[in-house]
Order: C-alpha cells, then structure tokens, then sequence
C-alpha cells in the first residue's frame, strides 16, 4: 500500500511536470485513468484513458501563453495512503494577453504510484469568462 508521503511526492512531481510543459507527464498516469471536470466547463464530463486525458491537457495548454510560465502555488495538501487532494492557485497570462489567477481543488487517486484518477473543482464561470469567452 502506498504510503502518503510517496503520494504527495508523485502528486507534486505531477504538478512540476504540467507547469514546466513536460511531455512526461503523460508517464504518470495509468492507462486507464479518469479525469473529471465540472461539466459547466467547455472541457467539462469525465475523460478516459490515458489518450482522452493528454488531449484533454493538450486542449488546456493552447488557452495560455507559452512565452510566459505559469505559477502553480500550493496552498494545501492532504493525503492519506493513495489519495491526495491539493488545494492551489494557478496564475499565468492567457493566449488572449490577459492575466489569470483562478483556485482549483483537486482529488487524486493513485495505483502503484501514477495517478488513476482525477476529480478537477474550479471556478468555472471565470475561466470560461478568461480562457474562453
């Protein structure tokens, strides 16, 4: 059984890769994982495999500005043997040139180490308002 330290490790090696554009971070998921996104989200509904969730990644990357990285700040992190949620601010600047600063809860769930499962809470209204209107 993992222990909740190895838990938070590869949650936070996740949120390393993702913020750096790592084409490895596709390597820390399952094949058969699954990511939720509240559904009033133009990306919303339940992802599944390892395919659908790296284009669904791949859909997000295109709504910011590479020339400017983006700034995962942790507030929280909680784990218990596989399951981890973590409480954070993102802040980037959009592909439209504005800034972006939205909170984000989320819930994952690992198996012998890579990520599962994902359940994705975000302000939904704003960024639909900054990424997508």
């Amino acid at each position: 059984m993992a222990t909740a330290a190895a838990s938070k490790q590869a949650i936070r090696d996740y949120f390393e890769k993702m913020r750096a554009g790592d084409p490895g971070t596709a390597d820390l998921l399952t094949d058969d994982v699954t990511w939720w996104v509240p559904p009033s989200s133009p990306l919303g509904g339940t992802h599944e495999g390892r395919e659908a969730v790296v284009a669904l990644m791949a859909q997000g990357v295109h709504l910011y500005d590479p020339a400017t990285p983006m700034q995962v700040d942790v507030r929280e992190m909680v784990a218990e043997a596989d399951r981890v949620c973590v409480q954070l601010v993102i802040r980037a600047r959009t592909a439209k040139g504005e800034d972006y600063e939205n909170h984000y809860h989320f819930a994952f769930q690992l198996r012998d180490g890579k990520i599962c499962a994902v359940r994705e809470y975000v302000d939904t209204l704003y960024a639909q308002r900054k990424l997508f209107d």
